[in-house]
């Protein structure tokens, strides 16, 4: 049957999370970044959350719609497709954070259908602080059409690239610190039970080592100029492989610089392609 579309533009109640350093230098140390902006809390101004941190407290405004049974989601044939995050304002330890979760979109795909979710994530003053668009693909239900397959495009040689093996506990530890905890990424039977080859890793602690990378290529190690990434997950990860981020330079707009990003295992397998971020100039 597929997903009710009658649930496009339901919102939900605020959830709200204090950040504490413990929390967010948890967070970096779950993809192994060791940028003192995250854990030296000598450093004048103190430390504040990495940038990848927003979906420890923008998730749980997305989990209320994905649990609520008036959707009709399968979890089970769920994997996430694509993610996009605005960084509005740093967030600090001490900041208590209030995220509000919408249903932004259902659509049909050929083999089952895409349920777009929004959040909007203010703090303790009001103000704006990230804003974060997470993309769901859930196998059947969907009625679409298979459009044509289109060649990827030709971005030339990339002006930088990076690389990180993915450790033996990094799933682990990513579950832990991000609070993920589906079985797809840390019980091995399960998922070859739904046809992996073992555990995968998260989507999202891939993007965070392509935030990583893009905060060391093009920031200066500043991640207070990472404004915006935006990305489609494409194939999966495991444990052992070698992930590496090659980046372009996609122009200037105003005062931000466009960086067009993409990685791939060594076995040549894209795993995020279409990525694009915005980088103060």
């Amino acid at each position: 049957m597929g997903m009710n579309k009658e649930m496009i533009g339901q919102t939900y109640p605020p959830k709200d999370m204090e950040v504490t350093a413990e929390a967010t230098k948890k967070y970096a140390a779950a993809y192994d970044d060791d940028n003192p902006w995250f854990h030296d809390e000598g450093r004048e101004g103190g430390i504040i959350a990495p940038p990848m941190f927003t979906v420890v407290y923008s998730t749980p405004g997305m989990v209320q719609g994905i649990m609520d049974g008036k959707l009709g989601m399968n979890f089970a044939t769920m994997v996430h497709g694509e993610q996009k995050i605005r960084w509005l304002k740093p967030v600090k330890p001490g900041d208590k954070i209030s995220t509000t979760g919408r249903i932004h979109d259902i659509a049909d795909k050929s083999s089952g259908q895409v349920v777009q979710f929004t959040m909007t994530c203010t703090n303790q003053d009001g103000e704006r602080v990230a804003e974060a668009m997470a993309g769901l693909f859930v196998r059947g239900g969907g009625h679409g059409k298979k459009g044509p397959k289109m060649p990827p495009a030709d971005l030339g040689e990339p002006v930088a690239t990076w690389s990180k093996k993915v450790e033996d506990d990094q799933m682990q530890r990513y579950a832990e610190a991000s609070g993920d905890h589906n079985p797809i990424h840390i019980d091995a039977d399960f998922a070859k039970k739904v046809g992996l080859p073992d555990v995968i890793m998260h989507g999202l602690c891939n993007m965070a080592y392509a935030s990583k990378a893009i905060m060391e290529k093009c920031c200066d190690n500043d991640p207070t100029k990472l404004k915006m990434m935006s990305l489609q997950f494409s194939k999966p990860v495991l444990k052992g492989q070698t992930v590496t981020v090659s980046l372009w330079d996609g122009g200037q707009v105003d005062d931000r610089k466009i960086v067009r990003f993409e990685s791939k295992t060594e076995d040549g397998n894209v795993c995020i392609k279409d990525g694009v971020a915005e980088v103060l100039a």
